[in-house]
């Protein structure tokens, strides 16, 4: 028999996937009562879910006291992705300490094609808990932009493949233009901003067309 999961188990896996899908419009409430009717849930674990993804930066406290989808800013966007490379370029580079850097590449090409796997496991390969803490924060921020990078950078595949291919070569070979290619690649989306948040908006609105 498979064992049912917990109220709040459930609550946070669905409100976490929606609002790291961009499902919420942004701005507006999430309320309490409709989300603990569409999981048929009381509204307790919803409301103690809300409460956790608010303190991982996904929901929004409003003044009044309930819930938001938090805004869209493309000064946060910027900061986002900032952050993200800081992460990855620090994992990698190991404060300037060779064997650092070594560990915190080896095994990555356990990730295959997966840039996102590739650059988180190079931050675990750290054993730094609170860098990767703070990393998969930050990405679970981001990925409501995933789809709008996709339809806004139509080389998007290539250059992806391209990162990933030197995250397999020897640390001594690839060290600087590793870390050269994750900085243009983050410094992309950074000057992309603005542009990012108008495909998140029109990616919203074909999908409300299509319902």
């Amino acid at each position: 028999m498979t064992r049912r999961r917990d109220p709040f188990t459930m609550a946070l896996e669905s409100l976490r996937s929606r609002a790291e899908q961009g499902v919420y419009v942004p701005g507006s409430p999430v309320v309490i009562m409709d989300e603990a009717r569409r999981l048929n849930l009381s509204t307790t674990p919803v409301r103690e879910a809300l409460v956790w993804l608010s303190g991982y930066g996904l929901i929004e406290r409003s003044p009044t006291g309930g819930f938001l989808a938090p805004r869209l800013d493309r000064a946060i966007i910027r900061d986002r992705y900032a952050f993200r490379l800081q992460c990855v370029v620090q994992s990698l580079t190991g404060g300037g300490d060779g064997a650092s850097s070594e560990q915190a590449l080896r095994g990555t090409h356990d990730s295959g094609r997966d840039l996102r796997g590739h650059m988180l496991r190079a931050v675990k390969r750290t054993g730094n808990a609170a860098l990767v803490d703070a990393y998969q924060r930050v990405c679970s921020q981001l990925v409501h932009l995933e789809a709008a990078e996709t339809r806004l950078f139509g080389d998007m595949e290539e250059e992806t493949s391209r990162i990933i291919d030197q995250f397999g070569q020897p640390w001594a070979v690839s060290a600087s233009s590793l870390v050269e290619a994750l900085t243009a690649y983050h410094q992309r989306r950074i000057e992309a901003a603005p542009l990012l948040m108008l495909e998140v908006e029109a990616g919203r609105g074909e999908a409300g067309d299509g319902e």
